[in-house]
């Protein structure tokens, strides 16, 4: 049974009977009473949740008593029991209008107006009766959540700072401002809004934890301890509080005493035990630098147990793939999706983990079954792309490519990502021989992400390959390595753009710089080597082809160079 209807009976009978409620002539006795007769056996079938039965007798009532507000009001409530937004709307609207000064007509009202999304009238409504009662605490409470679900925030908190007043010790009240002031931005009033309800159950754990952590993100290092010393007194085998309090103090400069508490953790080598302080280590790993070698020294051992908990292999391969052990993430990523396959952002991180670490294949049929999964993921879309490039394929490279800059330019929520797929797109099709559809990609690229530095970069480079538009190549390379100064690549770009201008001083400048930023990478080496010979700096040029010929020994074109040929 409709709840609001069972709560409505007693008031509207005391409506109905009371003598403010209607005042009767001797000639209308007999028809008021055969309405009060009816109206109690409406009542009756309301109770009983026959809201047909009880619409029809209602109906009779109004006939005999138009306009009585404890009537409209009992066939707002059956109205909306059976579903009639429309009539019941009608009807509690009636009832407010031919009675100003029953509270809960309005509630009713409001609340029909917030449930058939009507938000603005709920509003005024409230707002009406708050002028009525300004100590009603539930239409201060409804209407504080109508402001939020509008967006109306400030509105909001004006409403709830009202509630309050009236209820000053209300925790979740609290939590619900903090919530708000940290959503716009303000987070010295959402603390001191945490803080409040701290005081109010002072020995609430989970509180204890939001404001020391509070504390910490507000880099109040000293209160954030005091806050986990309390902790840790109430219970020293509290490995959560331990690590937050050990953080603290490491930030305060007390690493001694920190390291003291991380040791002093009472562990086993019970596989529970080590993936819960783990847990708790891999959430810390942003504020703490050394809880990520921590957390994966815990979980280690889960890589050789073949029941490992599928929570352990997923922070495990994170940690491994943040740790470049590429090959040994790719393989606990997978012994964990084939447990839970329903994260699409961890067959991205398995399909990445095999391409770093060489297995091209692999990493392409893992991107091919997590696609079938989630089709137009874009990330694993671009890894898919990326692979099949490496594997030279790049006809099914760009099918990939193409799919995911589709999805992009629809949302068009990541022009970064969109520009870069453009570019790439721009260096297979120009590695294919088709310039034009090269150049169409790259200026889409630049239109996409005007400034963005790979897509410039590479654009100069092809431009400069081909040695074509030159001026326009110096131009982007020039704009690239203004954005990325110490970038090895741009400036090996901007060098070789010169070079192309046979502005070889320049050139050999650019080109020194990105070997100073980047000594392993062979072709950098050999233009460099190029520029030298170009300058007559034999010698010079001979050491350079050497050193790239030791990073890359089976490029045939540096022997050729070496060979003199």
């Amino acid at each position: 049974m409709c709840r609001s209807a069972r709560c409505l009976l007693p008031m509207l009978c005391a409506l109905w009977l009371s003598p403010s409620a209607y005042a009767q002539s001797a000639d209308t006795t007999r028809g008021s009473a055969q309405a009060e007769a009816l109206f109690v056996r409406a009542l009756t079938e309301v109770f009983l949740e026959d809201h047909e039965q009880a619409i029809t007798l209602l109906d009779r009532v109004l006939e005999l008593r138009p306009r009585e507000p404890a009537v409209l009001a009992a066939l707002a409530e059956s109205h909306k029991a059976m579903g009639h937004s429309a009539e019941a709307l009608y009807f509690a609207a009636e009832a407010v209008e031919h009675s100003r000064d029953e509270p809960d007509f309005y509630l009713t009202l409001a609340k029909l107006q917030t449930e058939t999304n009507q938000p603005e009238a709920a509003i005024a409504t409230y707002e009406a009766l708050l002028r009525l009662t300004p100590a009603n605490t539930a239409a201060l409470r409804d209407l504080g959540r109508l402001h939020e679900r509008t967006g109306q925030y400030e509105e909001a908190l004006r409403t709830y700072q009202q509630l309050l007043e009236l209820d000053p010790e209300n925790a979740a009240l609290l939590l619900r401002m903090e919530a708000i002031y940290a959503r716009l931005g303000d987070p010295t009033n959402a603390l001191r809004m945490l803080e409040a309800a701290v005081a109010t159950v002072p020995n609430e754990r989970t509180l204890l934890i939001r404001l020391g952590m509070a504390y910490r993100d507000a880099a109040r290092w000293p209160d954030a301890a005091d806050v986990f010393e309390q902790l840790v007194a109430r219970d020293a085998g509290d490995s959560e509080a331990v690590l937050f309090l050990a953080g603290a103090l490491d930030a305060m400069g007390e690493t001694e005493r920190a390291a003291i508490l991380r040791n002093g953790l009472q562990t086993t080598d019970s596989p529970e035990d080590r993936l819960r302080q783990a847990a708790l280590l891999y959430a810390q790993i942003e504020d703490n630098p050394d809880a990520a070698d921590e957390a994966l020294h815990l979980l280690e051992p889960f890589a050789e147990d073949d029941n490992a908990p599928t929570e352990a292999l997923f922070m495990l391969g994170d940690l491994l793939y943040h740790a470049r052990d590429h090959g040994r993430a790719a393989e606990v990523l997978m012994r964990a999706l084939d447990d839970d396959p329903r994260k699409p952002g961890v067959w991205e991180q398995a399909a990445a983990s095999f391409f770093y670490d060489g297995q091209i294949e692999e990493a392409i049929e893992t991107t091919e079954t997590a696609l079938l999964l989630f089709p137009g993921q874009v990330g694993l879309l671009r890894l898919q792309g990326y692979a099949l490039a490496k594997a030279e394929r790049p006809r099914e490279a760009l099918q990939s490519l193409d799919k995911a800059i589709q999805i992009l330019a629809e949302d068009g929520d990541q022009p970064k990502v969109h520009a870069r797929l453009l570019a790439f797109k721009g260096v297979l099709h120009d590695e294919l021989g088709e310039t034009a559809e090269a150049d169409a990609a790259f200026e889409v690229a630049l239109e996409v992400g005007p400034g963005n530095a790979l897509a410039l970069n590479n654009y100069a480079y092809i431009l400069a390959e081909r040695g074509e538009r030159l001026n326009d190549a110096l131009a982007m390379a020039e704009e690239a390595v203004a954005a990325y100064p110490d970038n090895a690549y741009f400036l090996d770009t901007l060098g070789w753009v010169y070079f192309k201008l046979e502005r070889l001083d320049e050139a050999a400048e650019a080109i020194e710089r990105a070997v100073a930023a980047d000594n392993q990478f062979p072709i950098l080496l050999e233009h460099l080597g190029d520029i030298y010979a170009a300058q007559g700096r034999d010698a010079e040029a001979r050491t350079a082809w050497e050193r790239a010929l030791d990073l890359d020994p089976d490029n045939e074109t540096l022997r050729e160079k070496l060979s003199g040929r």
